[in-house]
C-alpha cells in the first residue's frame, strides 16, 4: 500500500487547486479521479474574472470566449442588453479547463491515478480509501467528488444541503449564429418560482441551459428545447446533452471532521443567485491546502477549515441568495416593471459587474441596501 502525506478525491478545480498548493508546499499528494482525463463535465463554463486572481498561471490557452455583454430576457420579452465595456466573464469548455488545473498540479508534483472509483472509506488514526485493485493512506483527505460526493457521504459529511438541477446542451450551430453571440452571454428569466435559462458562446458551440429549483428536473429537457426553438436553434445538432446538480451549503453543515474535509461542490459551495460555483471550488481548494498544512504540522484536526469556509465564503452565498431571491421575487410579483427598472438601473448590472471581475463582492453590494434582508424574507415566503 502506497502512503502519501495527503490524499485528494476528485480532479476538478477544487481538488486539483488543493494538490497543487499541497504539492507546491512539498507535500506527496495523490489525486484519485473515477474519470480519465480530459473528461467531458456538464456545466456552462462561464467563469467570473475573478477567477483569474486566485490563480498564479495564465488562462489564456483555455478561453473561448470572453463577455462584457450581458442581454437578459423575461421569456423572450421585455429584452434589454447591458455594456459591461469590459469583459467580466470567460467562457471556456470544462474538459480543457480542468484539465490545465491538474497539469498544474501534477507540474507542482501531485501525482494523479484516474480511472479509479473509490469503494471504502477507513479512518482509523489516519485515512485509508479502497477503490478496485488499489489502496492508499495518508493522515488526511480532501474530498472534491462533485456535488453527488459519495466519498463525502462515506465520511458522514454535507448532509442537508439545499440543492437545485440544470440541463446543458452544447449546440453545434453556423459559422454566422456563433457572430451573433461573439462576446455576450444571454439569460432568460420568467420561470417560477426562479430559474434561468442561459447562452454561453465558445469557440465552435454554443453552450445552452436551463437551471430550475428542486422537484422541477423533469421540466428540464422541454423547457431547454422550448428556450432553444425561441431562439431559432432548433435546427442545429447537440453535441452533447447532460443534467447536473447543484448544492447549496446555507447553515452550518458539516464540512470538515476530523482528517476529512470537503471541498468545491461537494462542500456546497455555489451561489444561489448565478448558480456558479467554480470560484468557490478555487478558493476553497486554496483554503483545503492551507488548513491540511496547518494539520499537519499541528495537532492533525481539520475542524479550523470549517471555521474558515463561514468566515471567509459563507458571507458572500448569503449575500447572493438574499439578493437573487429579492430580484426573482421581485420578477414574481411584477414582471413587466421589474424588467423595465432592471433595463433602466445602471447601478444593480454595474454592481454585478464588479462583483464578477472581483472588484466588490456580494456583501458589500448587499450591504448597501440595509433592508434587504427583510424584502428578501418577505419575498421568500411568497
Amino acid at each position: 500500500m502506497t502512503r502519501f502525506d495527503a490524499l485528494v478525491v476528485g480532479a476538478g478545480p477544487a481538488g486539483s487547486t488543493a494538490a497543487r498548493e499541497l504539492a507546491a508546499a512539498g507535500a506527496r499528494v495523490l489525486i484519485v479521479d473515477r474519470a480519465e482525463f480530459p473528461r467531458y463535465k456538464a456545466c456552462g463554463g462561464g467563469i467570473p474574472l475573478r477567477t483569474e486572481r486566485l490563480l498564479p498561471f495564465p488562462i489564456d490557452s483555455v478561453v473561448e470566449d470572453s463577455v462584457s455583454l450581458l442581454e437578459v430576457a423575461n421569456q423572450g420579452r421585455d429584452r434589454f442588453v447591458r455594456d459591461a465595456s469590459t469583459p467580466f466573464a470567460h467562457m471556456v469548455m470544462r474538459e480543457r479547463f480542468d484539465a490545465l488545473l491538474l497539469e498544474q498540479a501534477r507540474k507542482a508534483g501531485a501525482q494523479f491515478r484516474p480511472g479509479t472509483t473509490v469503494r471504502a472509506l477507513h479512518r482509523d488514526g489516519g485515512v485509508r480509501i479502497e477503490a478496485d485493485g488499489f489502496e492508499a493512506e495518508a493522515p488526511l483527505l480532501v474530498c472534491a467528488d462533485g456535488a453527488h460526493s459519495p466519498v463525502g457521504k462515506m465520511a458522514g459529511l454535507g448532509e442537508g444541503f439545499a440543492e437545485c438541477a440544470a440541463w446543458e446542451v452544447e449546440l453545434c450551430v453556423a459559422a454566422s449564429r456563433l457572430e451573433r453571440y461573439r462576446a455576450r452571454a444571454l439569460i432568460e428569466l420568467g420561470y417560477f418560482p426562479w430559474g434561468y435559462a442561459w447562452l454561453f458562446p465558445k469557440r465552435d458551440v454554443l453552450s445552452i441551459g436551463l437551471v430550475l429549483p428542486p422537484g422541477q428536473a423533469g421540466a428540464l429537457k422541454q423547457g431547454t428545447k422550448v428556450f432553444i426553438d425561441r431562439l431559432g436553434l432548433s435546427g442545429f445538432e447537440a453535441g452533447v446533452s447532460r443534467g447536473h446538480k447543484i448544492r447549496f451549503r446555507r447553515g452550518n453543515e458539516r464540512v470538515a471532521d476530523g482528517n476529512v474535509l470537503l471541498a468545491g461542490d461537494a462542500a456546497g459551495l455555489a451561489d444561489e443567485f448565478t448558480q456558479e460555483g467554480i470560484y468557490y471550488a478555487i478558493e476553497s481548494g486554496r483554503m483545503a491546502a492551507r488548513n491540511v498544512l496547518r494539520a499537519a504540522a499541528g495537532n492533525g484536526d481539520l475542524a479550523p477549515y470549517q471555521r474558515d469556509i463561514d468566515d471567509q465564503i459563507m458571507p458572500e452565498l448569503r449575500a447572493a441568495r438574499l439578493i437573487g431571491f429579492t430580484f426573482y421575487g421581485m420578477l414574481r410579483r411584477a414582471a413587466r416593471p421589474w424588467m423595465f427598472a432592471s433595463a433602466h438601473t445602471p447601478y444593480l448590472w454595474n454592481a454585478f459587474f464588479a462583483v464578477q471581475r472581483g472588484e466588490s463582492t456580494y456583501a458589500r453590494e448587499a450591504a448597501r441596501v440595509p433592508l434587504l434582508p427583510a424584502i428578501a424574507s418577505r419575498m421568500l415566503k411568497d
